[in-house]
């Protein structure tokens, strides 16, 4: 029995051993560690009350204000932008940004189509203030302008006269819608008739500035029969300035020469027409082109 033990043990040291690493037929074949771990004494109460009273608690920390960003110095470019998602108060439109641009004088110069000289040009402007006369004139009124001269809406225009009334040679030629007059200071005077029996009507001053080396009239322009084309002075200044030529159409009689009455007012001037009707014409007398208004046809 022995010898057979022996036999058996042979045979199983007579198996052929494994070469390399261990191969393992599958995961439950890992071996596998336990860790211990030892358990720690329970103090006895003594020595608990000990631990506790010399315990220190951590001090509470106080929270540190909220940090801010700190402003850039520079240009500024517009409004601060609200966070993204805050709804706007603000109009998407923008007021307009509105430029006043100052006035334009009251004259002008433009070029004479015909002659190519410089002619007053103006426009529609506002009548001058009225003048408040003060007590009794120093200067007499002449006789044929006593009555229109104390209209209480022509005497707040005028004021008093500045000269003696005067007598000379005036030209006038009428219009479909007004006239105009000549004398020999080279003024000329336009009274505009539109508003027929208003109190008053668009009155304008000019310095005659045509002279006998321009043409006389402006030959592509042609009126209807039997109205006729203003020429030299008068016809310079109804051609360059298209405001009077709307205010007084064509001329209806050539010009016509007649011995007249004068007198310049502190507000203006009075004359007669060759009919014997007076006129009272409130503009500035000493600028070289002026507008304003007119008191006329009036009777003596």
């Amino acid at each position: 029995m022995l010898i057979g033990l022996v036999a058996a043990l042979s045979a199983c040291s007579a198996l052929p051993q494994p070469s390399g690493d261990a191969i393992l037929p599958n995961f439950e074949a890992l071996p596998k560690a336990l860790a211990t771990l030892p358990r720690t004494p329970t103090p006895d109460p003594a020595v608990q009350a000990a631990t506790r009273d010399t315990h220190t608690p951590m001090p509470s920390l106080t929270p540190s204000a909220t940090s801010t960003a700190t402003p850039v110095r520079g240009v500024f470019m517009g409004a601060a932008t609200a966070p993204l998602g805050t709804p706007s108060t603000r109009s998407s439109l923008q007021a307009p940004l509105i430029i006043t641009q100052p006035s334009l004088a009251t004259t002008r110069q433009a070029a004479n189509p015909i002659s190519g000289v410089n002619v007053p040009l103006i426009g529609a402007n506002p009548p001058p203030a009225p003048i408040a006369p003060s007590g009794q004139c120093s200067v007499p009124i002449a006789a044929p302008f006593v009555r229109a001269a104390s209209d209480p809406n022509i005497r707040p225009r005028l004021g008093c006269p500045r000269a003696e009334p005067i007598s000379l040679t005036i030209v006038t030629q009428p219009f479909e819608r007004g006239l105009m007059f000549w004398r020999d200071t080279r003024e000329i005077y336009v009274l505009a008739l539109q508003a027929r029996g208003a109190a008053a009507n668009t009155a304008w001053k000019f310095t005659d500035g045509w002279t006998e080396a321009q043409p006389e009239r402006d030959p592509s322009l042609q009126p209807p029969e039997p109205l006729l084309q203003p020429i030299r002075g008068f016809g310079a200044i109804w051609r360059a300035n298209p405001a009077v030529r709307e205010a007084l159409g064509w001329a209806v009689a050539a010009e016509q020469p007649y011995n007249g009455l004068w007198q310049v007012f502190e507000g203006g001037l009075m004359l007669s027409g060759n009919d014997g009707t007076v006129y009272a014409v409130a503009v500035d007398t000493n600028a070289p082109t002026a507008i304003g208004v007119h008191f006329g046809a009036l009777s003596p």
